[in-house]
């Protein structure tokens, strides 16, 4: 997976709309189909606009779930999804997205699952950012540490990923392990023969010692105020002011 924006890339995140202010709901898709969908159309659009037009086979069976957590990110009239990723479970391995894409690759794998599901278990999946938001600085990490601190409020122990070797330099500061014993010493060839993906895993509230501080801060702050507080970040297309809502 390349790390680095393409010329095209580039000019895309260039010509992108400014954004001021962004809410981040976390809620149960039982409580908003409507947003549901305007979540996975959000996603098409972003691959749209990067020429990937191979989307009809985007899973959807987790709409309207009451165990499904949406994480979404809405433009402050209500009106575009820019960002977005969901909590996933299920009563065995085949609820788990990670275990419908690489299940079949390692033997292990379904034990432990099945092992970590008694405690709590649920995995962070299908995420994405919008253009906009990529030039207001902010990357995946505000999304992974909103899913980190729903852990309490969810009485979950073990958050799971699927995860790029882009994506895994980012989660290491946050206190995420590779599971290092599943797959060709921890990587398996997924979603293509050229690309590597690993399982990550965070246990809560153990792995928090292995976060850096300012990690713990922001969580300390999401949990003392999960309905209204606020954070401020800036990015080379301006200043962005994020309102977070937790609703589940």
């Amino acid at each position: 997976m390349k790390s680095s924006l393409s010329r095209t890339s580039t000019e895309i995140l260039r010509n992108a709309e400014v954004v001021e202010e962004v809410h981040l709901r976390i809620l149960r898709a039982s409580q908003d189909v409507a947003l549901c969908h305007q979540m996975v159309e959000g996603h098409k659009r972003v691959l749209r606009s990067y020429g990937i037009k191979k989307i009809s086979s985007f899973n959807t069976d987790w709409i309207g779930r009451d165990d499904v957590i949406l994480i979404a990110a809405i433009s402050a009239d209500g009106e575009k999804i820019l960002a977005g990723s969901r909590l996933q479970s299920g009563p065995s391995p085949m609820g788990y997205p990670l275990f419908q894409a690489v299940g079949n690759k390692d033997d292990l794998i379904e034990p432990w699952i099945n092992s970590i599901i008694p405690e709590g278990a649920m995995e962070l999946n299908g995420m994405w950012n919008s253009i906009e938001l990529a030039g207001m600085g902010l990357g995946f990490e505000w999304l992974v540490q909103s899913a980190m601190a729903s852990m309490s409020m969810l009485d979950i122990r073990h958050l799971l990923a699927l995860t790029s070797p882009v994506t895994r330099r980012m989660r290491d500061k946050m206190g995420w392990k590779i599971r290092g014993e599943f797959g060709e010493e921890g990587f398996f060839k997924y979603p293509t023969e050229k690309l590597r993906a690993s399982i990550e895993q965070f246990i809560f509230p153990e792995y928090l010692q292995n976060a850096q501080p300012e990690v713990n801060v922001f969580l300390e702050e999401l949990w003392a105020a999960p309905i209204g507080h606020e954070m401020s970040v800036e990015g080379p297309k301006g200043k962005l002011k994020v309102r977070f809502n937790f609703s589940i």
